[in-house]
């Protein structure tokens, strides 16, 4: 790393967590729309069919989908990550504009390179810390799966 300047460092930092942020946006989204369309369509082909396949296979396949996209959403949290990545980004920008405008501390510093590349090593560390308590122990995941599981069997369910 010693041959790398502190603003290519910041650069690839900068695009390291723009690209997580994006990443994890796009999950979000797309796993909670699936979520709201499979949840909504599954009463519909239960209460609309007296076919089997599309009165208890569809709707099982829906639910299930449903179930792994919420477990999904819990577990790894996306939004929160995204979140989390987006505001790092902004924290590298608003770092890198103290150093290229001569703010802050950067005005009274005989070597900004070195802060710059410092302050963005801090920021990617404490990062890395906020993401550390995002992740969910396994015990949790396994408690998640057996109580979603109980809830779908519940779901599809027809009364007697």
């Amino acid at each position: 790393m010693g041959d790398v300047s502190a603003e290519q460092f910041y650069q690839d930092k900068l695009q390291h967590f723009a690209s997580k942020a994006d990443h994890n946006k796009r999950e979000s989204l797309v796993l909670f729309q699936l979520l709201i369309v499979c949840t909504l369509a599954s009463p519909l082909f239960i209460t609309l069919s007296n076919n089997w396949l599309f009165g208890k296979v569809v709707p099982c396949l829906l639910s299930s989908t449903a179930a792994a996209c919420a477990i999904w959403l819990q577990q790894r949290k996306p939004q929160q990550l995204w979140t989390l990545y987006r505001s790092i980004q902004r924290q590298l920008e608003n770092e890198y504009a103290g150093y290229k405008f001569s703010l802050n501390d950067y005005d009274k510093c005989d070597d900004k390179e070195k802060l710059l590349a410092q302050r963005v090593a801090m920021i990617s560390l404490h990062a890395n810390e906020k993401w550390v308590a995002l992740v969910p122990a396994p015990d949790k995941v396994v408690s998640a799966l057996h109580q979603t599981e109980a809830q779908r069997k519940q779901s599809t369910r027809r009364p007697s």
